[in-house]
């Protein structure tokens, strides 16, 4: 498959695009500093920024998914609420309509899954951020992509772990404590739920194996 990543410069962007490339992907790298891209086979950067929709389309134009691991600043209030509706644009002005967007575990209802130490981290240290998520999130639905969001929890980096868990949020209950992924293990989720249309329409949970349970039945 044809990937495109925007963020590939960031630590969850760069592992999509290192995870994608190992399994054999050919992607292309969206970013406004592509000398900060490593150079490899298999992988095509393209300069630009995320708020001009044209060049954005012209980039993405003939890959088979739409990867956004963009970020905005941790106090940022509006930075994915004026983003995310460009990208929108930009996809359907290329004709893409598969789209991943990286959101955060503890994001909006998200967070009433989480323990009451997470709950407390997502609701003061980082709450402009995940508020300015939430409220960008909810345009999705309505747009003719193909989307899925994922929502991964704290990422850290460390040596990848053996396996990752990836859950529909219908069917996860409780994410005790405050489980920590390697970037590594959330780039290779993402390009799974990139390459697997059957996660089209869903928002999932990232996570350690271990860290989740399912909801009651």
């Amino acid at each position: 498959m044809k990937i495109a990543v925007l963020g590939a410069t960031g630590n969850i962007g760069s592992q999509v695009v290192e995870q994608a490339v190992a399994a054999g992907h050919e992607v292309i790298a969206y970013a406004r500093r592509p000398e900060a891209v490593q150079t490899r086979p298999g992988v095509t950067v393209v300069r630009g920024n995320l708020d001009d929709s044209s060049a954005l389309a012209d980039a993405v134009r003939g890959a088979d998914v739409v990867v956004s691991a963009v970020g905005g600043p941790a106090k940022g209030k509006t930075f994915m609420q004026r983003t995310l509706p460009t990208i929108v644009e930009g996809l359907e002005k290329a004709g893409v309509d598969r789209f991943v967007l990286v959101s955060a575990f503890g994001v909006g209802d998200t967070a009433a899954k989480a323990s009451w130490f997470a709950r407390l981290i997502y609701s003061t240290v980082i709450s402009s951020m995940f508020k300015d998520k939430a409220a960008s999130e909810v345009v999705l639905p309505g747009t003719a992509l193909r989307w899925t969001i994922a929502y991964p929890v704290n990422l850290k980096s460390a040596p990848a772990l053996a396996s990752e868990a990836v859950e529909p949020l219908d069917e996860v209950g409780k994410v005790p404590g405050l489980p920590t992924l390697p970037f590594a293990n959330a780039g290779r989720a993402l390009v799974k739920i990139a390459t697997d249309p059957g996660y089209v329409g869903q928002r999932v949970l990232v996570t350690t194996p271990n860290g989740w349970r399912p909801a009651a039945r």
